[in-house]
């Protein structure tokens, strides 16, 4: 599909072009992994295109308005410029998420402020049982308290919210006096995927292979059930990579996502 071959939609500039389905945006994008397990269908807002980069105004995995960008600088900066003097884009835009190495071309557009660069990776295959596995425990709602003190002490920056959202299924490990040392959770992401989050081990407790036993247990039982499981993870921790790659995840998508200041 070129990009003046008129099939992705009508023209709303010079050269910006609305893509109004999930299987055309898939097929732009080369059939990204991303695209095809963390983007609901249908699409509940056109992308638009310029070249071979497109733009999808989306609902974030944190319930918010955001912007998601792929595609080669070039390409991006005449993207955004065209959708800013189009005035396509959403009002009250939050944040945007740019494949990694095109975030300058979005910046030259729209005022960014602080935010994080982070990868996205899938499993499509189920991990064998590790050591440690047999101390997992099922957690409930009345943990809720217990697995927020461990987020809030170890893993400060995670999007996981303890039974803010549905179907969520928290599995953790307990010292001898009962005290939380590990946790995860598996919920569904807006496309309905298994995703996973909060995978936090206490301080005193890292090294001993408890995170490594909530990630392959969760992982396991996600795509034993739906064929696939996908989390995120920040860039610069290179131990999660180590332990998310060697039980399997791959297809590995990387962004930079930023808030947008305001005046």
């Amino acid at each position: 599909m070129s990009a003046s071959d008129g099939t992705d939609g009508d023209v709303v500039g010079t050269a910006l072009r609305e893509v109004s389905s999930h299987q055309e945006l898939l097929a732009l994008s080369g059939g990204s992994g991303f695209l095809r397990w963390d983007i609901p269908t249908p699409l509940s807002n056109p992308a638009y295109r310029v070249g071979s980069a497109f733009a999808l105004p989306r609902q974030t995995h944190t319930r918010r308005h955001g912007l998601l960008v792929m595609g080669q600088p070039e390409d991006v900066d005449r993207l955004v410029a065209a959708m800013v003097a189009a005035d396509v884009l959403p009002h009250d835009l939050g944040s945007v998420t740019v494949q990694r190495g095109s975030l300058d071309a979005v910046a030259r557009h729209l005022p960014l402020d602080d935010g994080n660069d982070w990868e996205w990776l899938r499993a499509l295959e189920a991990p064998p049982v590790v050591a440690a596995e047999d101390r997992l425990v099922t957690l409930h709602r009345d943990d809720q308290p217990a697995i927020q003190v461990l987020l809030d002490l170890a893993n400060p920056g995670t999007d996981a919210r303890p039974f803010e959202y549905p179907d969520q299924r928290w599995v953790g490990v307990r010292g001898d006096a009962g005290a939380l040392l590990a946790c995860g959770v598996r919920e569904p992401n807006l496309a309905g995927h298994p995703v996973l989050s909060g995978i936090t081990v206490h301080p005193d407790a890292r090294g001993t292979g408890l995170g490594l036993a909530v990630t392959a247990r969760l992982t396991r039982d996600a795509v034993q059930e739906t064929g696939v499981c996908t989390l995120g993870m920040y860039s610069h921790n290179d131990v999660a990579r180590r332990l998310y790659t060697g039980l399997g995840y791959g297809d590995t998508h990387a962004w930079s996502s930023r808030r947008l200041a305001r005046a």
